[in-house]
């Protein structure tokens, strides 16, 4: 791989240990890839931040990298983590303390002070045709798919080297002639709302692993639909790109996505929506002890949304609601009222968590109610949780009545 001379300084140390061990990550990385050269990116997202993958030793590496001068160069932001930073909400304290930890040091470092999956939606917007370095794998297929931006599905290592360096090594979804579609699905059920939407995606990402899938008719989604969407695919196989024939920038007609390459055509009906919803749902019991909405994070109009439908309302006793956005979602949110609405009816919105990386379990909850089709994924294994995956409506109403109906 070509390294221009400022980049061998970086390698070989002369711009310091961090310096040195980042552009080590990206020369290992681009040559397992066949990278030609590194590029230079506009910005970074940092993922992995929670104790459950970084551990102790990913604590102490993290506060020694930052001890010894590391900085990022390029605007550079942070994951979701595993506890809130503006409350207590009763987790342990052998996990609160290290959580926190981790997030400093990557502060130290120069990155943003604020965790969330979604930091397009508070200024951290790439550009079209912009290369960047994000992890989190929703991210990375919403940044690629809907807006434009070149980015592979970076690991945590890769992003923070990427923020240190200014670099990432040319290839795969950096390059054009790699973002061509590979299977056409034709969407034949119409499709309401976030649920329907992370269903058709969970369903989808199981059957097409990393390839790159094609939809057309895939209605009117809005943004938030757009995430969720995104999001199951990413979380049920490896996708981190899609296009959308007339709505994602890149598909404006079959001829521009596929670019002459032949493709396979499947047709996405009630059947396979159904199964999607089942793949998501492994409840057993009926009774409901814990709500959870947002992964990604609830943008502001979700947060609006919600808090309409809990207005005037109680949680019912031995419920625990928990709405995931991030702080700047969370300030607007408490300026316009709606923080109000949601506390008021014993729910909580909170910053920075999210419950796949963080420990909801040692509170004692058995069974999970979410709209989020990452969560109702990933829940079951890593939280232990039994789940019941559906709509926000049907959420909030599991949320007032302890119960899940329908």
């Amino acid at each position: 791989m070509f390294l221009t001379d400022e980049q061998k300084r970086m390698r070989d140390g002369e711009r310091g240990e961090p310096v040195q061990v980042a552009m080590e990550m990206l020369c290992a990385l681009g040559e397992i890839y066949g990278a030609e050269k590194l590029i230079p990116i506009k910005s970074a997202h940092c993922a992995g931040l929670s104790l459950k993958s970084h551990g102790i030793a990913g604590m102490k590496w993290v506060e020694d990298m930052a001890a010894k001068g590391a900085k990022v160069v390029v605007p550079t932001t942070m994951n979701v983590i595993g506890v809130d930073r503006s409350r207590d909400l009763g987790l342990p304290e052998d996990w609160v303390v290290p959580q926190l930890r981790i997030e400093k040091g990557y502060e130290a470092m120069g990155c943003f002070g604020t965790s969330s999956c979604v930091p397009y939606y508070y200024s951290f917007l790439p550009k079209f045709g912009e290369h960047i370095a994000w992890a989190e794998s929703s991210a990375v297929v919403f940044t690629n798919s809907v807006i434009g931006a070149r980015d592979n599905r970076e690991g945590g290592p890769s992003a923070w080297a990427a923020g240190i360096t200014g670099f990432t090594p040319y290839y795969g979804l950096h390059l054009d002639e790699n973002r061509t579609g590979d299977i056409l699905f034709r969407v034949t059920t119409e499709l309401h709302g976030i649920a329907d939407y992370g269903a058709l995606g969970n369903y989808v990402g199981k059957i097409v692993g990393e390839k790159i899938p094609v939809f057309e008719n895939l209605g009117h989604p809005t943004t938030e639909e757009l995430v969720y969407f995104g999001a199951a695919m990413a979380s049920a196989g490896g996708v981190a790109l899609f296009h959308a024939i007339g709505l994602t920038p890149e598909a404006p007609d079959r001829e521009t996505v596929f670019k002459g390459k032949k493709c396979e055509t499947v047709e996405l009906g009630k059947k396979e929506l159904e199964q999607g919803y089942a793949n998501l749902t492994s409840g057993k019991s009926r009774d409901v002890d814990f709500v959870a909405l947002g992964c990604p994070h609830c943008s502001l109009t979700q947060v609006a949304q919600i808090a309409g439908m809990l207005a005037g309302k109680r949680v019912k006793d031995g419920v625990t609601m928990w709405i995931h956005t991030n702080m700047a979602v969370k300030a607007m949110a408490k300026e316009l009222g709606y923080v109000k609405l949601i506390e008021d009816a014993g729910a909580v919105l909170t910053q920075d968590l999210c419950v796949v990386l963080g420990n909801p379990e040692v509170l004692g909850f058995k069974t999970l109610a979410t709209h989020s089709p990452k969560m109702a994924f990933y829940a079951p294994g890593g939280n232990g949780l039994d789940v019941w995956y559906g709509s926000e409506e049907k959420c909030v109403q599991a949320a007032l009545t302890g119960r899940w109906e329908g």
